[in-house]
């Protein structure tokens, strides 16, 4: 059984974290503040029955004794456990009422930078409160579940992978696994708040998260890429780990080119500068024809991917690129002879 749900991703906080982990409603607000719910102006000192707006796809809740009461509504605790990950049975209604606000908070952070911003300084500020030892534990931990995750996974067949009680779609899970391990791997504290974040987020959003994941790259930069990869998650995985291991490979046909089968985008409008008339990589530089951006056109400025190629890490080896390239250059001729 996947545990790629919002409790059990929350629970690898507060495993480490000064505090016992929240109730529902609490646990909620706590990383999700007001996408989820709006918190109604009390005294704290009655208790004040929750309630589901339907139009605004809110839950308005009351603090009594310093928590958000939770009871006397069975629709708010039904919406809250499909959130949370820990009530799957309950009615139709409110399994569709958790997906419209599922969708309401993709279409929020799609629309905004700031709600963005925001929730990646609510998971620094959490971050920041842990010890020095949890931090370190916490950390150590995250990755052992993003691998455990992956790998239970792949050891499950497809009809398993249906029948879980909160199924998700492959490439969605991938994605998002993928994406947590990218950031944890490719930076330091930065990359951490990231990774917890697609956690969080693909526990909370589940299969509305492939908007999130089509829309952002790992870092919650917004970019323009296809939506889907052939490699299986495991071996993107093992690349990501040890990349040392691969040695550059290039079965195509065009080995005159200096970087085949490499796309160039202007540093300043992004066009596609393969597509401008005259364009060759052998060229030191390129001046971009729509907004006249002199471009580098070198090893140093090309990329594994276009999300390395974006935050600016993890440059391509021209080295080893050059050596594939002759490497078929020799296998094509042979083929000729």
């Amino acid at each position: 059984m996947s545990r790629l749900r919002f409790g059990y991703v929350c629970e690898l906080y507060y495993r480490y974290a000064d505090e016992p982990m929240p109730k529902q409603l609490d646990l909620l607000a706590e990383w999700f503040g007001d996408l989820l719910i709006h918190e109604e102006e009390t005294d704290g000192k009655k208790k004040i029955t929750p309630w589901f707006d339907e139009n605004e796809l809110m839950i308005h809740a009351a603090r009594y004794n310093g928590r958000l009461y939770a009871g006397g509504d069975t629709t708010i605790t039904q919406l809250a456990g499909r959130l949370i990950g820990t009530a799957d049975g309950n009615r139709e209604k409110q399994r569709k009422n958790a997906v419209l606000i599922q969708k309401k908070i993709v279409r929020t952070l799609a629309e905004s930078d700031a709600q963005v911003a925001k929730l990646q300084l609510n998971v620094l500020n959490h971050l920041t409160a842990l010890s020095d030892e949890g931090f370190v534990a916490f950390a150590d931990n995250l990755i052992d579940f993003i691998n455990a995750e992956a790998i239970e996974r792949d050891e499950l067949t497809p009809s398993q992978r249906d029948r879980e009680a909160f199924p998700f779609d492959d490439e969605i899970f991938d994605n998002v696994i993928y994406n947590a391990a990218y950031q944890y791997c490719r930076y330091k504290f930065e990359g951490l708040i990231n990774s917890y974040l697609w956690l969080l987020l693909g526990s909370l959003l589940r299969n509305e998260a492939g908007r999130m994941t089509r829309r952002f790259d790992s870092g919650f930069n917004e970019v323009n890429r296809a939506p889907g990869e052939e490699n299986s998650l495991l071996s993107k995985l093992h690349y990501l780990y040890y990349p040392e291991e691969y040695e550059y490979v290039y079965d195509g046909d065009d080995t005159e080119s200096k970087f085949p089968d490499f796309y160039w985008y202007c540093d300043r409008c992004d066009d596609l500068l393969n597509d401008q008339e005259g364009f060759d990589d052998h060229l030191e530089t390129w001046t971009c024809k729509r907004c006249g951006k002199v471009n580098q056109i070198d090893g140093a400025h090309a990329y594994e991917c276009r999300e390395d190629a974006i935050l600016g890490i993890n440059p391509m080896d021209e080295d080893k690129l050059k050596a594939a390239i002759d490497e078929r250059k020799k296998q094509l001729e042979q083929n000729d002879g």
